[in-house]
């Protein structure tokens, strides 16, 4: 066997398992969620068993239908831009404070990132507890001679703690892209700006921002993808409500699945959010590529 042909084998060899898996656990879901989205497997039984018949997009064309569904993708999308704002902001404030520090930086890094190592679920379950009529937060606002908030009855406040929870889980994670980014950027960009007089609000709209850009794009495409999978705060926290005001569309096929039994309709849900994500992504791409977020003279 030739040195050429022993490469392939061990190319082969490494790469079969990953190939294997990335078809099992990627390829063949998506194949099954695409087949099962045109059918209306769940809503029919017969003799105690799920019938499936063939739907066509029948499926699809009720997510449009009804305006329900639509409301659960603008709800995401609100919740989604005031997470990826807020990490982005508190994350470069997080990143640029840690440059700043020489001695315990690793510590601080440590700190930083440990809440996006907690499950989602207990995070959420403990800001339920927080958060009840009668919980922690109450308690601390009647013993300063304030009224009691019904924070749950409120979209405003569920709005801004569902917010908080995620922004609060993913700053570390943003704040280390961030770092990366300014340990990028060449001292010698600085000390030369320094010498032509340049001061720090324009060292930061003239130089850091610019430098970042690739950076900015990248956070801005894994922040919208991971606000889209928000749940867990819906689910323990706000149920949704009030009034189905907080019902982002993971709730939604949640309900629509494991409630309603609608598996091929959730299965036509999710293959629409599949879509959408795929969408923000190329558009965050070309924003990237483009140079909108480039600071002018």
């Amino acid at each position: 066997m030739t040195k050429s042909a022993r490469d392939n084998v061990k190319g082969w060899a490494v790469m079969t398992p990953i190939l294997l898996y990335f078809s099992l656990f990627t390829i063949v879901p998506i194949v099954i969620l695409f087949v099962m989205s045109f059918s209306n497997y769940g809503e029919k039984i017969v003799a105690g068993k799920f019938v499936s018949e063939w739907v066509g997009f029948k499926n699809y064309a009720d997510v449009f239908r009804y305006p329900e569904y639509f409301k659960s993708i603008l709800i995401t999308f609100t919740i989604a831009v005031g997470v990826v704002v807020a990490g982005m902001f508190f994350g470069f404030l997080a990143a640029v404070a840690m440059k700043s520090i020489s001695k315990g930086s690793t510590f601080f890094r440590m700190i930083w990132y440990i809440p996006g190592l907690l499950s989602g679920a207990i995070v959420s379950e403990f800001f339920n507890v927080m958060l009840a009529n009668d919980g922690t937060i109450n308690r601390i606002l009647e013993a300063l001679g304030h009224e009691m908030i019904f924070w749950k009855l409120s979209t405003g406040w569920m709005y801004f703690w569902i917010i908080f929870i995620v922004t609060w889980g993913g700053t570390g994670g943003t704040a280390m892209y961030f770092l990366a980014g300014l340990n990028g950027i060449d001292k010698s960009v600085y000390e030369a700006a320094e010498l032509d007089g340049v001061n720090r609000r324009q060292k930061l709209a003239y130089i850091t921002l610019p430098l970042l850009r690739p950076m900015l794009g990248y956070i801005l495409i894994t922040g919208f993808i991971g606000a889209f999978n928000i749940f867990e705060p819906v689910l323990l926290i706000s149920n949704g409500g009030p009034d189905q005001s907080t019902k982002v569309i993971l709730y939604r096929l949640y309900d629509e699945a494991f409630k309603n039994f609608k598996y091929g309709f959730s299965c036509a849900l999710s293959v629409i959010v599949m879509f959408i994500v795929l969408i923000l992504t190329f558009f965050n791409i070309k924003v990237s590529d483009s140079g909108i977020l480039k600071v002018e003279d």
